[in-house]
């Protein structure tokens, strides 16, 4: 059995509620959504430009590989509560709007993270396995939730009118090739492929907003009663690996200010921060340590988690991890034990219970997950990953009678996360079992649309639109997905 899992579209997922690419967000109301997130695949065409390094060396080699950009991302109820928990302060010092905020984790061992396609902040795993604390975590969400206060995507686009665009993606990417291969020389034929006196001038700009970000970062881990040190922290563990690794910069070549100059204003904001001392809670490092488990439990060569957690080690994140390399080496009987035993120091932990849960599903004990996971969403109630995760046990267990109760979760579920296919599959599958064809068909057109196949979605949604009673609520969905799937395709052209 595959304990990595991976999507067709390279979506990784340790749960098992898998979400696609981040697409245009959809209400479940009928009603269009307020703002969309475009693809990755248009992302990832300004991201070098707003994120915490110049150095995208993993998106360079998946375009040269496939033509166009390629990532894969991680979906885990825990770490995704985890991040937004530590994040809630700071967003709300900056005055947005926490619900319209989005971290989307990427699975990369890069040290990366970045803004783009508005509120959405992406986070490598490689970033969270190499911090040292959640301080310093939340220090560079902080910075990226500096670009996004500081309209940075917006005006970025204005800077992109300026240039040819052609031009700017060739500079980002002929950029990031350089530092994945340690020579600079691709970066050299990025510049000499487009105006120079154009290019330099949008990495000005750039420059001068990563220090930008950097000051706003400061500012609201100071009004939230946070140490800015962690930030500081990070940027010096980068230096120590530029160091290590013999690159050199040339300012107005990249898109970031020389790391030395961040470290030097760094220093001056944690020098007068009458928070700089200040302690994270005990809560976050528990926190931390357990997603670090979980993040090399999962992503890791066995070998590796138990070198790292060995079984001499009896933590709590040790346990964690040495659970889940059972799991991947289907030594269930070693796994099942240690999980047991998480969840008999801590039963009120709905994420040992979801453990628990995902281990009997994926050994084949599909009856047996049913409970574990409806103990999770008891005690994490409404969280949409557990109980789409839920739902799906009970589903394919076969067992009708909890058809209503996973129909409920996958309601319930979608409302808050629409990007999920699994979800509308699902819920497709139920309607499809109690000879609702119309709905069936509905809810296969979300899930099309989910995973970015457009003209199935449209076309789908355009014949079953005219099925339902006229002005009804499944004909106006129909119609509302028939109109975003075409929104969709044309965004593509």
């Amino acid at each position: 059995m595959n304990r990595r899992l991976r999507r067709g579209d390279g979506t990784i997922f340790i749960g098992r509620a898998s979400a696609p690419e981040t697409r245009p967000r959809r209400r479940t109301d009928g009603a269009a959504a307020s703002a969309r997130r475009p693809p990755l695949s248009r992302l990832l065409a300004v991201f070098a430009a707003l994120g915490l390094l110049a150095g995208t060396g993993a998106a360079a080699r998946a375009q040269s590989e496939t033509g166009s950009p390629g990532i894969s991302q991680i979906r885990d109820a825990e770490i995704e509560q985890d991040l937004r928990q530590w994040e809630m302060p700071v967003w709300k010092a900056a005055g947005l709007d926490p619900d319209a905020m989005h971290i989307i984790l990427i699975a990369d061992d890069q040290i990366n993270s970045f803004v783009a396609g508005g509120q959405n902040i992406f986070v490598y795993t490689g970033l969270l396995t190499r911090s040292d604390n959640a301080n310093q975590v939340i220090g560079v969400m902080a910075h990226e939730t500096g670009h996004v206060y500081g309209g940075d995507l917006a005006r970025l686009s204005d800077a992109i009118k300026k240039a040819q665009i052609a031009q700017v993606i060739g500079m980002i990417a002929g950029a990031a090739a350089g530092v994945a291969t340690h020579s600079g020389s691709p970066a050299v034929a990025g510049m000499a492929a487009g105006q120079s006196y154009a290019e330099r001038n949008f990495l000005s700009f750039s420059r001068g907003q990563e220090g930008a970000a950097d000051k706003a970062a400061t500012i609201f881990l100071n009004d939230t009663g946070q140490s800015p040190r962690g930030l500081l922290q990070f940027m010096q563990k980068l230096q120590g690996d530029e160091n290590a690794l013999g690159i050199h910069e040339v300012p107005y070549l990249m898109t970031h200010p020389l790391t030395q100059d961040r470290i030097d204003a760094l220093q001056h904001d944690v020098s007068t921060s009458k928070f700089a001392d200040a302690r994270e809670p005990a809560t976050y490092k528990e926190q931390h340590s357990r997603m670090i488990a979980k993040l090399v439990g999962f992503l890791a060569p066995t070998s590796d988690v138990f070198e790292k957690y060995p079984e001499t080690d009896n933590s709590v994140a040790a346990r964690y991890a040495r659970a889940i390399a059972y799991h991947r080496m289907s030594n269930e009987a070693e796994a099942m034990k240690l999980v047991d035993g998480l969840i008999a120091g801590a039963p009120d932990d709905p994420f040992f219970q979801e453990l628990k849960g995902q281990f009997l599903f994926e050994a084949g004990h599909v009856a047996e997950s049913v409970a574990p996971y409806q103990r999770a969403n008891q005690l994490l109630p409404r969280n949409a990953l557990i109980e789409t995760e839920m739902a799906q046990t009970m589903v394919e267990a076969g067992d009708g009678r909890y058809d209503r109760q996973a129909l409920d979760a996958l309601t319930d579920s979608a409302d808050k996360d629409s990007d999920n296919p699994l979800t509308w599959r699902l819920m497709a599958t139920i309607y499809g079992r109690e000879g609702k064809e119309n709905e069936a068909i509905l809810y296969t057109a979300e899930q099309a649309f989910a995973e970015g196949r457009y003209k199935e979605a449209k076309g789908q949604a355009h014949y079953v639109a005219g099925r339902f009673p006229f002005g009804s609520p499944g004909a106006l969905r129909a119609q509302d997905l028939e109109q975003d799937a075409e929104n969709a395709i044309k965004a593509e052209r």
